[in-house]
């Protein structure tokens, strides 16, 4: 639940709708309001490893956000990273700007001062 322990640390930015030990789902709004995004985070146990499997989504509201330099791929990124997850043993990223427009152009700073750009 560090996810949502995060998502509720960068309040009012991030606002936490719901969580569950499977599904946890968020809003994100930029400080000016133009930029809205729902957030989705999916956790699955693992028998092989004793860990999780991971998945995250990021849906931008506006169709204005298609060239967003990544912004909905850094929503997530930078949740995952403040909360330790991505320094966590056995920790994987698969993506790739097919799954995940912008990602090759990201600038992601897992900063809370940043997150809210």
């Amino acid at each position: 639940m560090k996810v949502a322990q995060q998502i509720q640390a960068f309040y009012p930015g991030y606002k936490l709708v719901s969580a569950s030990a499977m599904i946890i789902r968020a809003n994100h709004t930029s400080l000016d309001g133009l930029q809205a995004e729902n957030i989705t985070f999916t956790f699955n146990p693992t028998v092989e490893t004793g860990g999780c499997r991971a998945g995250g989504q990021s849906v931008s509201l506006g169709f204005t956000s298609l060239l967003d330099n990544g912004l909905n791929y850094c929503n997530l990124y930078n949740l995952l990273s403040v909360s330790g997850l991505t320094s966590s043993l056995g920790f994987m990223e698969i993506t790739n700007e097919w799954a995940c427009l912008g990602y090759g152009q990201n600038t992601c700073k897992a900063s809370p001062a940043l997150i809210f750009k």
